[in-house]
């Protein structure tokens, strides 16, 4: 991805997101301020609770390489006693509608100002600068935003007051990420509030998905007519995902039994984007997609108006 580009995703697809930490400094006292319900303490295999508490956000001591399954936010020498402002710094890329996002939900958990802020070098177009705060500003309409003209980041941070917690994409493909990370290098950073670094990630089908939708083999044709609207259904058995059954072909069985009728397993997995689930959209239309694990167990149903 390109630094002019921006990625829309869903950072919070649902009123009670759902906030996950692990052990390390500022991890529990950042997850609480991000949360709208209690955070949860991660334990053993971090996938795998993330997809069983079905996370929105993982708030963890460090950024883990190859880890994209949720969106990640690690706190650097935080210390809300301190923060007066939070300042977003955008700069394109996947992360940047993220940082944003967190800076207005710390913003409003402190009770202190939070702002965007795109910063441009001197010899730089500003243009692609003003566009990135107008497009975020679209989906964060509460959220100020303005452009500085900066020659490296010390200028940046002089430029803001001593409380002013600063959160940043993870490092990146941006003037400003490089300057503050670089490969190696150490954040650099004079305020006294500390920052908040963040990593997006593709919305994922666990997030989105509700509870099974499905049939018996055993149950005859005409009861599952009368019980089920759906014209695509998951066929379980015993928890397994064995088969799909069509309406039309429901319709025409009778007394059958759906066993008799129904055709392949058609599913999504569970740690899958959403993305990939679209693909499925001519099948299974308005009705919930069956979502499986490794095992080919069910457990859930996609719907994709869900995520819109």
């Amino acid at each position: 991805m390109q630094d002019s580009d921006l990625e829309m995703t869903h950072t919070s697809p649902r009123a009670d997101s759902a906030v996950v930490w692990t052990r390390g400094r500022g991890c529990s006292l950042l997850a609480e301020l991000l949360s709208n319900q209690d955070a949860s303490r991660i334990n053993g295999d971090i996938e795998k609770a993330c997809i069983e508490q079905r996370a929105d956000l993982l708030v963890s001591r460090r950024l883990s390489s190859g880890f994209d399954l949720v969106n990640v936010a690690v706190p650097v020498d935080f210390q809300p006693e301190k923060v007066t402002s939070v300042v977003a710094t955008v700069a394109g890329g996947p992360h940047s509608l993220l940082a944003a996002r967190t800076a207005q939900q710390l913003g409003s958990a402190l009770n202190v100002p939070a702002e965007m802020v795109s910063a441009s070098a001197p010899r730089d177009n500003s243009a692609s600068a003003d566009e990135m705060i107008r497009l975020i500003e679209a989906e964060l309409p509460e959220l100020p935003g303005r452009v500085v003209e900066v020659e490296g980041v010390a200028d940046l941070v002089d430029g803001l007051d001593e409380g002013a917690l600063l959160v940043l994409g993870a490092p990146g493909g941006s003037f400003l990420q490089r300057a503050m990370f670089g490969p190696g290098a150490r954040l650099r950073r004079t305020a006294q509030a500390g920052a908040v670094v963040v990593r997006s990630a593709p919305d994922r089908v666990f997030r989105f998905m509700g509870e099974p939708v499905y049939v018996a083999p055993l149950r005859q044709a005409d009861d599952t007519l009368r019980f089920h609207s759906e014209k695509t259904l998951a066929v379980a058995d015993e928890g397994r995902l064995v088969g799909l059954v069509r309406r039309e072909r429901l319709t025409e069985a009778g007394g059958s039994p759906v066993g008799e009728i129904m055709e392949e397993a058609i599913s999504v997995r569970v740690d899958e984007t959403v993305a990939e689930a679209w693909a499925l959209e001519p099948t299974f239309g308005p009705d919930p997609i069956p979502v499986t694990d490794d095992d080919e167990h069910l457990v859930g149903g996609l719907s994709l108006s869900a995520t819109r």
